[in-house]
């Protein structure tokens, strides 16, 4: 039974992770505590057996070099995958912008279902992936899935109608529906929460870097005489053959959970176990918890993100999809197109690591995340306000609407936080899997439905798919102000609670099994919401 009480920080419990750390990381503290067999009396977990006889207290140098070493693995990789997944299901925008659609005879709608129909196998993968993610090694899971669509990317060659691009698409979603979801896993089982929002902005600057070079090596390939292949297809046996490459690596490095990483030392698991545990978020459970899939079903916190989620991609949708054509729509040629669509790139390349910094080391803002979302949301909502107002018109004014344009992409700098909300709000290895399927399902039916707000007749202006934009980052706003509202609220009934009853959490060990012990947040006591 576990006996806690109030922290002192009501709003989250990072002030009591700070605690902890300055405590327990000094180097030859005196009171040290060490997990004997009948602590894990009942225990089945890797996690559990990581600590059996060991030292819960690491040394501040300890703990420096393993996040040393998750840093300088973990994080480079997960960007290199993430960058080659947003590159892989955004090369039919560069594509489109060469000889794709004239060599397909793509007519009317037919180029924006090919784009919704991605999220089709996506929104179909998402939940099963989730499944195979928390049954197995979650690696292995992910890597197999990269060889996978790196596979269906060199099928795109050979397509020639628009039934073929349907297929190799919807196969493309199905496939890479393991990535991100695993991704947003893997960071809430390494790093603490305090941790957690600069390592997702690190990761996620894969999908903002990424595009900058290719967009290059994309122009270069336009050069190329069409014989034997037409430029756009040069695009795809590229990508395909790099996302093989990365599935191996992938395959041989991601890991499951810090209990069983093999690039740590039995210490280093330790160690990275018990600074989890005592975050009370969980660490991995391969047994799948009916109960906790219920109260992530009936969980409005979780709703929040997922429609959060719906309403910040149509921004990403113009920058990904639609950008080259709407640039082309100023009197540039194809090919400039491509050049000109850098800008976007750059700036949530300055953006993210910015607001992965602030919400990380400035203290008034760890638990407000939520409102930098707000001011993100805002910046990116006069830019496509001033993208309405200035339309794609040959002969126009370029530069005014070319740097809103770029500026609108500062929304994706919206996408780790939304991550991070989701991972260190969700307390359980089951209820956490699900939260994250559920929030990634919306996404999926997002990204179905706005591109066909996008018409072809509307070329390249797309007045509506632009009106849809607008209305949905204004619902951002909202839905953040709410979600802010929500968490501080249900922490001060926590508060309230515990100190009326006088239970207490000094007790680091009785922390640590807790934490252990797979509860979601609602049961736990413990668990502290930063919104």
């Amino acid at each position: 039974m576990i006996h806690p009480t109030p922290l002192d920080d009501h709003e989250s419990n990072t002030a009591t992770d700070d605690k902890l750390d300055a405590t327990h990381l000094e180097a030859g503290h005196e009171h040290t505590t060490v997990f004997d067999a009948k602590d894990l009396a009942g225990e089945d977990d890797d996690a559990a057996r990581a600590l059996e006889g060991q030292e819960l207290e690491g040394t501040e140098a300890e703990v420096k070099a393993l996040r040393r070493r998750m840093d300088s693995i973990l994080v480079p990789l997960m960007a290199l995958g993430v960058g080659m997944l947003l590159v892989d299901k955004t090369a039919i925008g560069s594509a489109a912008t060469l000889t794709l659609q004239s060599d397909l005879h793509l007519v009317g709608a037919q180029y924006s279902w090919a784009i919704s129909i991605y999220f089709f196998g996506l929104l179909l993968g998402t939940y099963p992936a989730n499944l195979l993610c928390q049954k197995f090694h979650t690696g292995r899971v992910v890597g197999c899935a990269y060889l996978a669509w790196g596979s269906v990317m060199l099928c795109t060659m050979a397509v020639t109608d628009y039934r073929g691009l349907y297929i190799v698409r919807f196969f493309l979603g199905l496939f890479e529906s393991a990535n991100n979801p695993a991704f947003v896993l893997i960071t809430a089982r390494f790093w603490t929460p305090k941790e957690q929002p600069l390592r997702y902005a690190l990761w996620a600057l894969g999908n903002v870097i990424l595009p900058i070079p290719f967009l290059v090596i994309f122009y270069a390939l336009g050069t190329v005489s069409p014989h034997p292949l037409p430029p756009w297809k040069w695009i795809f046996c590229l990508l395909g053959s790099l996302t093989i490459v990365v599935g191996i690596v992938i395959l041989i490095v991601l890991p499951d959970s810090p209990s069983n990483w093999r690039f740590f030392t039995p210490r280093q698991r330790a160690i990275a176990v018990a600074r989890i545990a005592r975050a009370q978020t969980g660490i991995k459970s391969h047994v799948l918890k009916p109960y906790q899939i219920k109260e992530a079903v009936l969980d409005p916190k979780i709703w929040i993100c997922a429609f959060m989620f719906m309403c910040q991609q149509p921004a990403p949708t113009i920058v990904n999809n639609f950008s080259g054509i709407i640039i082309k729509g100023y009197g540039f040629t194809g090919l400039e197109s491509l050049l000109l669509q850098i800008p976007s790139w750059i700036v949530p390349c300055v953006a993210m690591p910015l607001v992965g910094c602030l919400t990380t080391f400035v203290p008034a803002l760890q638990n407000r995340k939520s409102l930098v979302i707000v001011v993100v949301s805002l910046i990116s909502l006069i830019s496509e306000v001033m993208l309405y107002v200035y339309p794609p018109v040959p002969g126009a004014n370029k530069a005014i609407p070319l740097a809103f344009i770029s500026l609108l992409s500062i929304d994706q700098a919206i996408y780790p936080l939304i991550n991070t909300l989701v991972g260190q709000n969700s307390g359980g290895a089951t209820k956490r899997q699900t939260a994250v399927a559920m929030v990634w399902s919306i996404y999926c039916i997002s990204n179905i439905a706005v591109p066909q707000s996008f018409k072809a007749s509307q070329s390249p202006r797309y007045q509506d798919g632009v009106i849809v934009t607008i209305s949905a980052q204004a619902t951002l706003v909202l839905l953040a102000l709410g979600y802010y509202v929500l968490c501080n609220a249900e922490n001060r009934r926590r508060e309230k609670e515990m100190e009326e009853q006088g239970l207490t959490t000094q007790e680091d060990k009785a922390r640590i099994l807790a934490g252990l012990a797979d509860e979601t947040d609602k049961r736990n006591p413990l668990f502290r919401y930063l919104p």
